[in-house]
């Protein structure tokens, strides 16, 4: 019966169509997960490519970031020995007594405050004296105020403030009295209240 059917297959006029169709079905059968396997690693091999490019223009980009970072840690290690915290208050206050003999001034009073602390927001400002409104930062400003009293001639306490000027620790003149001592105003006192500023980071 197979060789009947054999025979009856090869004497047929449609046995080309049949064994075009077969081998059709059978390509398909083979090629089809080929054809997926292809495009999935086109896919794959693309998105590695994507990668590799990132990559590369991280690496390219790397000692510029470096170099920026190593900028921005020296400007902060600058204003970091500007600051005037706990630590360095003894030390700015005895400054702050050798500027005025310096000038030829004297003494009155020297008087410390209490620092005021408040939390330090993004685009913030040193001078608000309110907490602005803003995205916070791990950052915490703390300002002290110092009031400092003198005596001494005109032109010696025009002295004292260009060298409490050129002074680079990080303090702002909020409030400066100036009175006369003697009818001529040849001598003066001189009663300024500087705040000193400092800022550290919050705990965690």
């Amino acid at each position: 019966m197979n060789d009947s059917l054999i025979r009856k297959f090869c004497e047929s006029r449609h046995r080309w169509l049949i064994v075009a169709t077969l081998t059709g079905l059978v390509a398909l059968a083979v090629l089809l997960p080929m054809v997926d396997d292809f495009f999935d690693k086109r896919s794959s091999r693309s998105e590695l490519t994507d990668q590799l490019e990132a990559a590369r223009q991280t690496a390219e980009s790397l000692p510029q970031l470096e170099k920026q970072a190593a900028a921005v840690k020296k400007d902060l290690e600058a204003l970091e020995t500007r600051t005037v915290d706990e630590a360095a208050l003894a030390r700015y206050r005895s400054r702050l007594v050798d500027l005025v003999r310096e000038s030829g001034c004297q003494i009155r009073r020297i008087e410390v405050g209490a620092p005021h602390n408040r939390p330090w927001k993004n685009n913030d400002k040193a001078l608000n004296e309110i907490t602005p409104a803003g995205a916070d930062t791990p950052f915490s400003l703390e300002r002290r105020p110092v009031t400092l009293s003198v005596d001494g001639a005109m032109s010696a306490v025009q002295d004292l403030l260009a060298k409490l000027e050129k002074e680079r620790t990080l303090s702002h003149p909020h409030r400066m009295q100036l009175q006369s001592v003697s009818g001529t105003g040849e001598t003066v006192t001189l009663e300024l209240e500087l705040w000193l500023f400092a800022l550290s980071r919050t705990a965690a």
